[in-house]
């Protein structure tokens, strides 16, 4: 069997858990024998270094090589492809920058690219180095039809450090993914590798997993990662009903990500009930002429309706908004800063910061990279947002990277939302740690 060192390289901003994505990599490939090791240089707590990492690779004498690269990390990616190279493992680019610019790893150090999802491609890899092939070029996974038929991530918590995640943990945290996809068409949404075509998992499958989690591992709260949770009304109902009568699942809670037209305020009740107590929703914009452009498809109205039925049925809300969109005005921008004061009172949180970052195979990428001079400006480290203090959120490093040349007053009124959202969320936590001190 193929001895495979997979590898997240630093990220801007740090992840408090595995990316579920290389998780899912790690458990296929250990599901089928082969050994696996897991280092995440973007873990939170992780003080790992490029060097380490090669004196890791240098002692476990990989056969294949296996990085995740996003846009953000795809430099640091490829200066540390070129420097393993010499070992003589396999080396593999996989993950949502290969995706969308699948030739671009192959000039830089790796032997192959993987362009979509990479749990049966790599398994193909890893069984060719294993029978003394070496593959090449890129390799295309379309769409996995059959979730059902994935091996559960968290079978592959041995491969992690939970320390690098939390210093006095033994289980390596993360959440869950019921389905793939989003049938949205949002111009500036960066979601290549699971891509349009909504699949979802059986409702026993996913209760089987979170079973699992609950019985090994004392797990009770379940983060649902999905893009588009609550796109399927059938599903999703009978995926909430099958949680809310499973007698090992009683009582536990779950929190869950969707657009904010995908929801209806009966949804909400009923995914209550079944023990969802936080949902984030999705809306960009507090302008409809913006929400149009960036093929949003919402009415602030109908999300403002959601916020509320959520917020009544006594669940944490947590709502999404962007500025600076290409041709997005000062009086658009205060129409948005409006429709977050409306929202204020039954939003918990807003999503911090928040500027426009054009990743590539976007509409709004493809539509003006050459027109703003950003073409592949992930390739110049000047041009890659480095991000701030946690505790500093009333700064957006996009801003600073002025992908859209903003004029004085757009900049000026972008920041006023970032500000806005920074004040409201900083009250809101000192309420929490208030009410949790009484």
């Amino acid at each position: 069997m193929a001895r495979v060192l997979l590898i997240v390289p630093v990220l801007p901003q740090r992840l408090g858990a595995p990316y579920l994505g290389q998780q899912y990599i790690a458990a296929s490939l250990l599901a089928h024998g082969h050994e696996v090791v897991c280092l995440d240089l973007a873990a939170v707590c992780s003080t790992l270094s490029e060097d380490d990492a090669y004196a890791v690779a240098a002692e476990f004498r990989p056969d294949l090589i296996g990085m995740t690269l996003f846009t953000y990390n795809a430099l640091t990616g490829y200066r540390l492809a070129r420097r393993l190279g010499g070992l003589g493992a396999l080396l593999v680019a996989g993950g949502p920058h290969p995706t969308i610019v699948p030739e671009e790893p192959l000039g830089r150090g790796f032997d192959v690219s993987v362009k979509g999802e990479g749990e049966l491609v790599i398994l193909e890899l890893a069984n060719a180095v294993d029978d003394g092939v070496r593959p090449s070029g890129v390799h295309t996974q379309e769409a996995i039809e059959d979730l059902d038929a994935l091996h559960f991530p968290h079978t592959s918590e041995g491969c992690y450090d939970p320390r690098q995640y939390h210093p006095d943990i033994t289980v390596v945290p993360g959440g869950m993914m019921t389905s793939r996809g989003c049938p949205a068409r949002c111009t500036f949404c960066a979601n290549y590798v699971t891509g349009r075509a909504y699949r979802w998992r059986s409702s026993d499958n996913v209760i089987a997993e979170m079973r699992g989690l609950a019985q090994a591992h004392g797990v009770r709260h379940f983060p649902f990662f999905d893009d588009a949770f609550t796109a399927g009304k059938p599903r999703l109902e009978a995926l909430c009903a099958a949680i809310e009568i499973d007698p090992v699942l009683r009582g536990c809670t779950w929190t869950c990500i969707t657009p904010g037209n995908m929801v209806r305020a009966k949804d909400l009740a009923m995914m209550r009930r079944a023990g969802c107590v936080a949902i984030n929703f999705g809306l960009e914009s507090g302008d409809l002429d913006v929400l149009r452009r960036i093929g949003k498809g919402v009415r602030p109205e109908r999300v403002r309706d959601a916020v509320r039925a959520a917020r009544a049925a006594g669940m944490i809300t947590v709502v999404n908004f962007m500025f600076g969109f290409p041709g997005e005005g000062v009086d658009a921008l205060l129409r948005t800063r409006d429709f977050m004061e409306t929202l204020a009172p039954d939003t918990d949180f807003f999503n911090n910061r928040g500027v426009l970052v054009p990743f590539p195979g976007t509409a709004i990428y493809d539509a003006h990279h050459e027109e703003y001079g950003f073409t592949r400006w992930w390739l110049d480290p000047a041009r890659i947002p480095v991000e701030p203090e946690v505790s500093d959120l009333y700064s957006d490093p996009a801003l600073a990277m002025d992908y859209f040349g903003y004029s004085e007053p757009v900049r000026e009124a972008i920041a006023a939302c970032v500000h806005f959202k920074a004040d409201h969320n900083a009250r809101r936590t000192q309420q929490s740690f208030a009410a949790a001190q009484s």
